[in-house]
């Protein structure tokens, strides 16, 4: 079925307008001429920096000679892991990566480029567009993948021509986690200073010193809108204000992952057409999904579902020319065992067996070790 006719527009000519012009608006709203662009010396200036002082070691980390550095990196890019990760085996490796100095390696970020504009293609895919959906097809729900959604006019209008990541690759990403080892961590500015932000479930943004204010992506779990908007059917202004809060971002909704969550994301969309709101809605692609996870499962990554930060981690190896993650940290202490909340604004924990968060980690652990990307921990500088 396609949208409730409640939720249809009144005027076709106005979001026919809304839809030919969606993509050129959010391509100059990724990078907005008002925004600080850093350029190649820039970058390579803040990798410098970053080198320095990644993931702060404790006197009491071993000391790697740099034979020993390469024989853990060789470990790492022929994906020798134990079949059970636990947090100790984590935790001991990250001490050992810690010890060895880290730079940026453009052939490690090329090859996951490579592999995953392969299976993926996120710069054209990664959203529905109008480009990559066919009037008359069928959307398949990547995890139902037994349940179909027509695709209809009204359902077209609704998504931008083109990709809105056509500007990639960007000199400069970061991608911010929500966990609770943000907390204090004054990166903030150096957040802001990226050139691509992608943030994840509207997460709060009261906390300038430790998360900074700029946002190129947030992406919002649908269950958020019944959770906190009862569904869009009375708080409408209240969500529409709440997404105000990041500037002009893409809003990374999923769907078409379940089917009881592609009406509630029309509404949405539609929410903040009728509030004005800069920010612009848009629908990951379920053939993305599921394209992804098909990569990663033969590869060690068997949890019922792919985490949304491990989705974008992937996503923005094929559009980023330097990566850096923050807040990505999965257990309830510190490196150095000091207790943590598990997000940077609650403690409330994830749903059990939804995903593999120290599985991914160590996905990303092996990624900083090899160069394609760079895992900040602990205080910025």
């Amino acid at each position: 079925m396609g949208p409730p006719r409640m939720l249809r527009r009144r005027s076709r000519t106005l979001v026919l307008s809304v839809s030919i012009s969606f993509s050129i608006s959010v391509l100059w709203r990724l990078q907005s001429p008002e925004d600080p662009v850093m350029g190649a010396e820039q970058c390579q200036g803040l990798l410098q920096n970053w080198s320095a002082g990644t993931l702060p070691a404790s006197p009491e980390d071993p000391v790697m000679g740099a034979e020993q550095c390469q024989g853990l990196l060789q470990n790492w890019s022929a994906g020798t892991l134990p079949a059970r990760l636990d947090q100790g085996w984590i935790l001991r490796q990250l001490k050992l990566v810690q010890s060895c100095p880290w730079a940026h390696n453009a052939s490690a970020l090329g090859q996951y480029r490579e592999q995953l504009g392969g299976c993926c293609n996120a710069s054209a895919d990664l959203v529905l567009t109008q480009n990559n959906t066919q009037l008359g097809s069928q959307i398949v729900y990547d995890a139902q993948r037994d349940k179909k959604h027509p695709v209809k006019e009204e359902l077209l209008e609704m998504l931008p021509q083109v990709s809105p990541f056509q500007g990639a690759p960007y000199e400069c990403c970061a991608v911010v986690g929500n966990g609770g080892i943000l907390h204090n961590s004054g990166c903030g500015p150096e957040i802001d200073r990226a050139q691509f932000v992608i943030r994840f479930n509207l997460p709060p943004m009261d906390n300038a010193d430790d998360v900074g204010t700029k946002s190129s992506v947030v992406t919002m779990n649908p269950s958020i809108l019944h959770a906190r908007f009862r569904g869009l059917s009375r708080w409408r202004r209240p969500f529409a204000e709440v997404v105000g809060a990041y500037g002009a971002p893409l809003l990374l909704i999923p769907a078409f992952s379940y089917v009881g969550q592609s009406t509630v994301s029309f509404q949405a969309l539609y929410t903040l057409e009728d509030f004005g709101s800069p920010a612009r809605a848009v629908f990951m692609n379920p053939e993305y999904l599921a394209r992804l996870d098909g990569h990663w499962r033969p590869r060690g990554l068997r949890a019922k579902r792919l985490s949304s930060g491990f989705m974008l981690v992937s996503a923005a190896l094929e559009l980023c020319q330097h990566l850096t993650l923050y807040g990505f940290w999965p257990f309830p202490t510190d490196p150095e065992g000091r207790p943590l909340l598990h997000h940077y604004y609650d403690n409330q924990p994830p749903k059990p067996g939804a995903h593999a968060m120290p599985d991914e980690f160590t996905r990303y652990l092996g990624m900083h070790m090899q160069g394609a990307l760079r895992l900040h921990l602990g205080r910025c500088r």
